[in-house]
C-alpha cells in the first residue's frame, strides 16, 4: 500500500459519520464509561475463565483502531463484538478509526487519551492492538509512545491482564515493514509490564474479496476472519477458554 492511499482513507474515515456518532461520547468524556458503548453478549451466561468471577462475565475492554472498531460496517459486525458473543464476556471496545499509539484519529486522540476510561471501566482483560496508522511515524517516538502508553494503561488498572496484539495489514502478500516496527514495539511494552503478546499474522493476507472497496478495511467475512484468528490465539495462549 502507498501512503497517498492511506492518506486518501484517512479522508474517508474522517467522513464515516456512523462511526463518528458511536463514539462520540468517547470523544466528548473519555473518562465517563456512561458514554460509552458496552457490548456485552445477550442472554448468555458467562462461561468459565481464569478472570471470571461468580457474579458475572469477564470484563474486557478492547484499543485499537478502524480495524476493530469495524469501520464502515455496523457496531456489531467489529471483530472484538463477534468474539464477545462466542467468548460470552462484557464488551466495551473503545477502537477509533485513525487513532494508534502516536496518531490521532476520529476521537482527537491517540491510544493514551482514552486512559482514563480504561482506568473508570477497571477491565479484567485489556486487549490493545498496534496499529497501521502509525505507519511512516518516527520508530523512536512509535516505540516511547507505546511504552509509554501501555505502561500508564498498566498504572490505570492494574489488575488487568493486558494482551498486546500485533498489527494487522489488508490482503497484500507483501507486509510493509512498518508491521513489525509497530508490533515488536507493543511486544517490548507488553512483556515490560507482565502481559501477553500474541503475533496474530495477516488473516486477511490473499483474500481480496474480504477487503471494502478501499482495500483497507475489512467487509464483515474479513472481520470474522480476524475474530477466528484472534479467538483461536486467546485460547492457545489460556486467555479466554
Amino acid at each position: 500500500m502507498t501512503f497517498g492511499r492511506r492518506a486518501t482513507v484517512a479522508s474517508l474515515t474522517a467522513l464515516s459519520a456512523g462511526v463518528v456518532a458511536m463514539l462520540a461520547g468517547c470523544a466528548a468524556d473519555p473518562a465517563d464509561p456512561a458514554a460509552l458503548p458496552t457490548l456485552a453478549a445477550p442472554a448468555l451466561e458467562a462461561s468459565p475463565s481464569p478472570s471470571s468471577t461468580p457474579t458475572g462475565p469477564l470484563r474486557v475492554v478492547t484499543l485499537g483502531d478502524s480495524l476493530m472498531s469495524g469501520f464502515g460496517l455496523e457496531p456489531q459486525q467489529a471483530w472484538p463484538t463477534l468474539l464477545s458473543a462466542r467468548a460470552h464476556v462484557s464488551l466495551t471496545n473503545l477502537a477509533c478509526p485513525g487513532m494508534g499509539f502516536v496518531v490521532q484519529g476520529d476521537c482527537g486522540t491517540a491510544y493514551a487519551g482514552l486512559i482514563p476510561a480504561v482506568a473508570a471501566l477497571q477491565p479484567q482483560l485489556l486487549v490493545v492492538e498496534s496499529s497501521s496508522n502509525d505507519f511512516w511515524e518516527d520508530e523512536d517516538e512509535i516505540r516511547t509512545d507505546t511504552a509509554d502508553t501501555v505502561d500508564q494503561l498498566h498504572g490505570a488498572a492494574p489488575d488487568a491482564r493486558i494482551i498486546g496484539l500485533s498489527t494487522i495489514w489488508n490482503d497484500d502478500a507483501d507486509v510493509p515493514t512498518d508491521t513489525k516496527v509497530t508490533s515488536d514495539a507493543l511486544k517490548d511494552a507488553v512483556e515490560k509490564v507482565g502481559g501477553t503478546f500474541i503475533d496474530v499474522g495477516q488473516p486477511l493476507a490473499g483474500h481480496p474479496e474480504w477487503m471494502q472497496e478501499d482495500d483497507v478495511h475489512p467487509t464483515p467475512r474479513g472481520q470474522r476472519a480476524i475474530e477466528q484468528t484472534v479467538m483461536s490465539a486467546l485460547q492457545d495462549a489460556d486467555v479466554l477458554p
